[in-house]
């Protein structure tokens, strides 16, 4: 009997990740600390796959989850810089750049 309920009271998995659900270089991020506006902001994961942030410096994003950074990243906060850190990673469409200005002879 104790085998049958053992099952049912262990923690639900987390489904893993699909490819389109983890961060790449490239991705667009805003990240929101709550109570933090210098921590949060719009960021962008480097070719390294790292997000730069102001306390933490390079912090590995690329592989994670938005979910799984944003836990990283509360977990970070928390070990020194913050108590009890809400934090919020939510993906964003990158917007192209703008084309370079065309070149001008110079003006003589």
């Amino acid at each position: 009997m104790c085998l049958a309920l053992s099952g049912c009271l262990s923690a639900p998995e987390t489904p893993p990740a699909t490819q389109a659900d983890v961060l790449a270089p490239g991705d667009g991020l805003r990240i929101t600390v709550a109570g933090e506006e210098e921590l949060s902001g719009g960021f962008v994961v480097n070719s390294d796959g790292n997000v730069r942030l102001e306390l933490l410096g390079a912090v590995p994003a690329a592989g994670l989850s938005p979910a799984a950074l944003q836990e990283k990243l509360r977990q970070l906060l928390a070990a020194g810089y913050l108590k009890n850190p809400q934090v919020l990673v939510e993906r964003v469409a990158m917007a192209a750049p703008a084309p370079p200005p065309a070149l001008r002879p110079p003006v003589q």
